[in-house]
């Protein structure tokens, strides 16, 4: 089992800490742990990001809802050793973009923004990390065409995985409205069931009663 070092230099915005370091972080921050038992919500979209919120163990499906009408729902679903938030601690939007909930037992570890904001100020580690980390995030914005630069329902689904979706992410689905997916992907419904239907043959999705799974990320995402 990982020690509390271990897990906390495992986490995003820790990668590279010493010992040491891990340390002072642990004696001068005042972190607060949680746990939460299988479906139990862990964060409702639209609540302010005052703390950084990390995953330590267990699995969180994370469910981001695409649109105002709230009928288009993409789910994924991230392994521990995560960050939750992070990218909306700044900025015009400082709220979860997300809905997310425990899968089994999972345990979290928060601190403060203001906490974490003295944290940048002490080491060039903690900023470098955070930078990477908003980067990414920031960069992947121009990638999401490059594989798919046409309209399609699999273009589609590949923008929104890589918009959305954390790098490692497993199990991911979309729950839609068949009438509401198609004026989404600027598709008539016939078109897009028919290219539904061609993808599920390919074994690259499977239709579900509220729309489809991901079986193959990579044939989707390219």
């Amino acid at each position: 089992m990982a020690t509390m070092y271990e897990t906390i230099m495992n986490l995003p915005l820790f990668k590279g800490l010493s010992h040491e370091q891990v340390s002072s972080f642990l004696e001068k921050t005042n972190l607060k742990f949680s746990k939460y038992s299988d479906r139990e919500k862990i964060i409702d979209a639209g609540t302010n990001v005052n703390n950084i919120k990390c995953v330590i163990s267990g699995q969180v499906r994370i469910c981001h809802k695409i649109g105002t009408a709230e009928d288009i729902k993409l789910l994924e679903l991230q392994q521990g050793h995560n960050v939750l938030g992070a990218d909306r601690l700044f900025g015009m939007d400082t709220a979860y973009g997300f809905d997310a909930y425990a899968v089994g037992n999972v345990s979290t570890m928060e601190f403060s923004k203001e906490q974490y904001i003295n944290l940048l100020n002490t080491g060039s580690i903690y900023l470098i990390n955070y930078l990477n980390f908003l980067s990414y995030r920031a960069q992947i914005r121009y990638d999401i065409f490059n594989n798919y630069p046409d309209g399609s329902f699999a273009a589609t689904c590949s923008r929104l995985i890589r918009a959305y979706c954390s790098k490692k992410s497993t199990d991911i689905s979309l729950a839609f409205n068949i009438d509401a997916f198609a004026l989404f992907c600027n598709m008539d419904s016939e078109s897009l069931s028919k290219e539904i239907r061609r993808l599920e043959i390919l074994g690259i999705i499977r239709q579900n009663p509220l729309g489809i799974t991901i079986l193959s990320k990579d044939e989707i995402v390219g």
